[in-house]
């Protein structure tokens, strides 16, 4: 009988085994018994030869010759590549190769030369490992350089394997897979028994039993000897064993049944007592909703024929039913139902109301039901629907008729009708039929008759009444206070505000300023907030400079202070150091002009002093306080101090205000005089920009309410030098008329004759001409 070595597969079993490269693996695989693995080689390299194990010489006898010379042909490589002298290791000098380091510019690139792996003979894939030691070495050498790490599948499998084993010991299993021992069942006596067992009765002979295998008979108060295997001398004491074996079975099955059914028992009980208050429950329901069935029934019969009496009648039924069934209206969709309920009289009510005469219609009740049909659902966990049926109910009954009322009989002109309406119903709305109310009928029609309010008129195309014609608003102005941001802030480019605001500035372009302040200006004012500031600086301070310049003289003999009044009464409106420095360019040059004129003309002091001093008393208190106006004040003082030195030489040396134009005649001992050529230097008079600027932005307004479009050409007329604009009415910006703005006075081209400049006004021509009529 040959051995195991003599067997032609132990060859090929040894070679793999030995082809291992890890020791730590080779023991996991070992098996836990019945075969130990060969031992491995110290002599071995790491990879495998490349023919058949032991054996195989005798199949191939090429062998024994074909494998020393591979050895040696490997031996004289490595030798050549490793040789100081020899022609790659010079080439690869030469390129930068330092021996030791790896390949490439920055020692990237592989140590060693590439292992070849071979597989034994009849071997598949997966059967050794594919990648050599070598090359997992190059390959953590490569991680390492670029900051990583690698692991190998020959670890991660070492690691998985650990840690299996590390939980087989934790549950106590051996190596071997012994299960661990069970532990033993312990029984319970008659007596135990039957005090476990209440109600259950163990027959005596149960209680104690005889022990009859030995030789003395005794009483056992345990069963655990009945269970020991015993040897019996007769048959009877047999028989008597087994029947004692047989009762304690029959007893321990009786008991589990007790217990069984004693648990049951109770729980059938519980039960019972369950179902009886549920019962009862479903009583007391039954028994509500036969009387909510009822209250049903009885809102369909009405006393009275009258379509309010039928309302007022129908509320008070719903109310009670609200209050009477409070807590069960989720449960019972008593929403609903007073829906369907007041839907026929409610549209038979919207058919006969005038929202506009009667707009409280109706609100009571509603209000009086408002807990009943605005109740809000418990959303937690059902989805909401679009809308509640009342919310439906009042989209398509109500707002149909307040639609048709606003578009068809409401005066924009006259708010109080649909104010008290919005007011009246905006808590019984809901909010998305609120804001469809506002936006889309109140809005609309705000803003057509804020188009069509035009302040320059004195007379409207469509409407005479006075409230239509007047130059405030205030129609508008009441709305206000229930529109949103968008049409309440001025400073949005769009929206009611905005457009008012463009109006108001008209308004200070033109208002006659003989009349003293505008109507409703304090309005104004609290509509516009902060832009109220703006257009008054922008559009009225010019004009009162404007107005004190050429209305307003300074006479000793006859002073008139028509135009002095008119300016001062908007002194209110604006901070007190406006109001001097518009005095101080505008008043006091006249009057300085006129203190040199009457003292260089033979004056009497007395009559100055006190036309000075009830000039003085002419000027609010705040604004002679300013510094800029008590030093115009002061100014005069020294004018006639300087004047009484000089006595009869006053009319040839006294010097002339410094904002006269007049030349002057200079004295360096006089401080005024030499005063008099810096302050005239300093002084910038430019009325005319100020006045051009003014018209233009009117221009502009007027050109926005007639639907014109004014865009510059940045051209100048060739004799003035105005800048050019085109006037036109068409979109893009062609056609039209070419005009210039000079005063306040238009200058158009003619069309046929372009040297020809004729001057127009804000008129219907100019709109015509600008609509290439």
């Amino acid at each position: 009988m040959e051995s195991p070595s003599s067997s032609p597969y132990a060859g090929q079993k040894r070679k793999i085994a030995d082809m291992s490269s890890d020791e730590e693996e080779e023991e996991d695989y070992r098996p836990t018994m019945g075969f130990r693995g060969f031992a491995r080689a110290s002599s071995r390299s790491e990879s495998p030869p490349s023919h058949g194990g032991l054996g195989s010489a005798r199949r191939n006898p090429r062998n024994n010759t074909a494998q020393p010379a591979m050895k040696g042909g490997g031996n004289n490589a490595n030798k050549g590549m490793s040789g100081g002298n020899s022609f790659a290791a010079r080439m690869m000098a030469k390129m930068g190769y330092v021996e030791g380091q790896g390949l490439g510019s920055s020692g990237q690139g592989i140590v060693n030369p590439i292992e070849a792996q071979a597989r034994p003979t009849g071997a598949g894939l997966g059967a050794v490992r594919e990648k050599t030691k070598q090359a997992r070495e190059e390959e953590k050498r490569a991680a390492a350089l670029r900051g990583e790490s690698v692991e190998d599948s020959s670890d991660e499998e070492r690691k998985r394997r650990r840690k299996k084993k590390e939980e087989r010991k934790r549950e106590g299993w051996s190596g071997t897979g012994t299960p661990v021992a069970r532990a033993k069942p312990q029984f319970r006596t008659a007596r135990e028994m039957e005090k476990d067992m209440e109600g259950l009765e163990v027959p005596n002979v149960l209680k104690s039993l005889i022990d009859a295998t030995g030789k003395d008979q005794k009483v056992l108060t345990s069963t655990a000897g009945l269970m020991t295997p015993q040897t019996f001398v007769t048959q009877g004491e047999g028989e008597a064993w087994k029947i004692a074996q047989r009762a304690r079975n029959d007893l321990e099955a009786f008991a589990d049944e007790w217990k069984g059914l004693t648990e049951r028992k109770k729980y059938i009980e519980l039960e019972e007592a369950q179902v009886v208050e549920q019962l009862d429950t479903n009583q007391l329901k039954a028994d509500q909703l036969s009387e909510l069935v009822t209250a049903i029934g009885q809102l369909e019969i009405f006393q009275k024929e009258d379509t309010r009496a039928k309302f007022d009648e129908i509320t008070d039924k719903l109310e009670s039913m609200e209050i009477k069934y409070r807590n069960e209206i989720d449960e019972y969709r008593l929403p609903e139902m007073a829906v369907a309920a007041l839907h026929p009289l409610f549209r038979q009510a919207m058919e006969e109301w005038e929202p506009l005469k009667d707009p409280t219609f109706l609100v009571s009740n509603l209000r009086r039901l408002q807990p009943l049909l605005l109740r809000k659902a418990n959303t937690e966990h059902t989805q909401r629907q679009s809308t509640s049926p009342y919310e439906t109910m009042i989209y398509t009954l109500w707002l149909p008729r307040v639609r048709s009322a606003l578009l068809n009989d409401w005066d924009v002109y006259e708010p109080a009708p649909a104010t008290s309406l919005i007011v009246a119903w905006k808590e019984l709305l809901p909010s998305f039929v609120y804001t469809n109310v506002l936006d889309q009928l109140v809005v609309p029609k705000l803003t057509n008759g804020l188009k069509d309010w035009k302040p320059r008129s004195s007379s409207r195309r469509h409407h005479t009444s006075s409230t239509n014609n007047s130059r405030l608003p205030w129609w508008l102005f009441t709305w206000l206070q229930y529109l949103d941001e968008r049409h309440t802030n001025p400073k949005q480019p769009t929206g009611l505000l905005s457009d008012a605001k463009r109006k108001f500035r008209v308004v200070l372009d033109s208002w006659d300023l003989n009349k003293g302040l505008i109507n409703g200006i304090e309005l104004w004012r609290d509509a516009l907030g902060s832009e109220f500031d703006t257009c008054l600086r922008n559009h009225l301070l010019p004009r009162l400079g404007r107005h004190l310049r050429e209305d307003f003289e300074v006479n000793p003999q006859d002073q008139d202070l028509t135009a002095l009044e008119n300016v001062l009464k908007w002194k209110d409106f604006f901070k007190p150091n406006v109001m001097g420095l518009l005095l101080v360019a505008e008043f006091f040059p006249k009057w300085h002009n006129i203190l040199y004129i009457w003292l260089t003309n033979d004056p009497n002091y007395e009559e100055v002093a006190e036309w000075f001093t009830w000039w003085r008393t002419q000027i609010p208190a705040d604004i002679n306080d300013l510094t800029i106006v008590d030093d115009e004040w002061n100014k005069g003082l020294q004018t006639m101090d300087l004047a009484s030195q000089l006595g009869d030489r006053a009319a040839a040396e006294l010097p002339p205000p410094s904002s006269t134009t007049t030349a002057t005649t200079t004295n360096p001992t006089d401080k005024p005089t030499a005063a008099a050529p810096t302050t005239t230097a300093e002084q910038p008079r430019k009325p005319k920009i100020i006045e051009e600027v003014a018209f233009k932005d009117i221009l502009e307004s007027w050109c926005m309410e007639q639907g014109l479009i004014m865009l510059p050409l940045r051209e100048a007329h060739p004799q003035n030098g105005q800048p050019l604009f085109r006037i036109t009415a068409s979109a893009t910006g062609k056609g039209g008329v070419v005009a210039f703005v000079q005063g306040d006075v238009v200058w158009v081209q003619n069309k046929k004759a372009k040297e020809i400049w004729e001057p127009m006004g804000l008129e219907d021509q100019l709109v015509e001409k600008a609509e290439g009529r």
